[in-house]
């Protein structure tokens, strides 16, 4: 505990002075919620409900696989886990470090896009906000694991930025929170229930629009808590401390 308590402290001021970090935290988002909300004229009616729903969906996986992702690897790359190897810190605290890092680091943006919602919107704040901020939080841990995953498969920042891309844009679309899900084929509607990001959009859904508690999307926080663990256990398998230390054949792309 004391080992992942001290990881989790380097963690927290090594990402408060990455510029990506903060870019992917902060003006991603908010660029994406003003826009969307000077888009769809967000002050008529609910619409802004839909663009915070929109935006915090985005948010969350820029801050998984852009911000989990790209950091581990810029780390590896830097050769700053090298340093941890010679100590007898594992990867499981490391990396649940990196989690929960991402997650602390991300969540007073989620709680400036509301209040800037409702200044200049007039949303109303959510019901069941509580809800809201903890499902936010499981949501970011399920997807940083993929990122984590993507960072350890890859073996530069170039092959990070690409399969990023290509993981991203697919979960975005798919996730329902930009296009509709009942306006997809029924064949893509079923891919995208084995999509964590859809999860991440039915539960933010209900609970913005539908005044839903955390417990009532148990099915969505279910999925969610699996992925994540099913993705922290890859990452774990996968890890490698040093951007020389070459990736096991069984486990290449």
């Amino acid at each position: 505990m004391k080992a992942f308590l001290a990881l989790l402290k380097i963690d927290l001021k090594l990402a408060s002075r990455n510029r990506a970090v903060l870019f992917f935290n902060y003006l991603f988002p908010l660029v994406f919620f003003f826009m969307f909300a000077q888009m769809y004229h967000a002050r008529e009616g609910k619409i802004i409900l839909l663009v915070v729903t929109m935006v915090t969906v985005i948010g969350i996986l820029g801050n998984g696989l852009w911000g989990a992702g790209m950091r581990a690897v810029q780390e590896r790359e830097e050769n700053i886990l090298r340093r941890y190897k010679v100590t007898p810190i594992t990867p499981v605290p490391l990396l649940a470090a990196s989690m929960i890092t991402g997650v602390v680091i991300y969540l007073p943006s989620v709680v400036l896009m509301l209040i800037l919602a409702h200044f200049v919107y007039g949303m109303s704040f959510p019901a069941n906000i509580l809800s809201y901020l903890v499902f936010v939080c499981i949501g970011a841990l399920s997807i940083r694991c993929i990122g984590l995953i993507i960072a350890a498969v890859v073996n530069s920042n170039q092959e990070a930025q690409m399969l990023i891309n290509l993981v991203y844009l697919p979960m975005l679309l798919l996730s329902g929170a930009t296009i509709p899900l009942t306006l997809m084929p029924g064949w893509l509607q079923t891919l995208a229930q084995f999509i964590p990001a859809t999860y991440v959009t039915i539960g933010v859904s209900r609970i913005l629009t539908g005044g839903e508690s955390v417990v009532q999307n148990w099915r969505a926080v279910l999925a969610l808590v699996i992925a994540a663990a099913v993705g922290l256990f890859i990452a774990t398998k996968l890890f490698r401390w040093e951007k020389e230390e070459k990736l096991r054949a069984t486990a290449k792309l």
